[in-house]
């Protein structure tokens, strides 16, 4: 089930600061993430099963775009739609609201995640050499406009 976080507690903040560690490489301390949240220029969905968040996306707001700062679903979850479910729902929000772009970067070597994005019409823009300070790794930057 897909949960729009209005807010956040500590409990919250921890359980998504767990599963970014799980997920990636470098990730924000729980403490950062319950900030973001509470900040109403962020957005953050969850996908959970029953207690346990299984996945989550994050964006910022800057000024007329939107920018993801991160999507992941737990390894034993992938493959079945939760990441599909999570786009939908910042398509759908971003569908209805003011802002203009959706931009994210991905590491060059996250195929699957460039997969997902295509699915979604995202376009290649540029790369930032060296982007992920922990990895020798290309960024693509990706960029979506409804407006015209």
């Amino acid at each position: 089930m897909i949960r729009s976080l209005e807010s956040c507690s500590s409990e919250t903040a921890l359980k998504l600061s767990n599963l970014e560690q799980n997920l990636f490489s470098m990730s924000w301390d729980a403490s950062i993430i319950e900030q973001k949240i509470n900040d109403k220029s962020f957005k953050y969905w969850t996908y959970q099963n029953e207690d346990e968040i299984i996945g989550y996306l994050g964006i910022q707001f800057i000024h007329h775009d939107i920018e993801i700062l991160g999507i992941g679903v737990l390894e034993k979850y992938r493959k079945k739609g939760v990441a599909t479910e999570l786009m939908d729902e910042l398509i759908s929000y971003f569908e209805v609201s003011k802002y203009e772009k959706i931009i994210l970067e991905v590491r060059e070597s996250n195929k699957s995640a460039q997969s997902l994005y295509k699915k979604y019409n995202f376009k290649h823009f540029g790369k930032r050499k060296k982007y992920y300070v922990t990895e020798d790794a290309d960024i693509f930057i990706k960029e979506k406009a409804y407006a015209e």
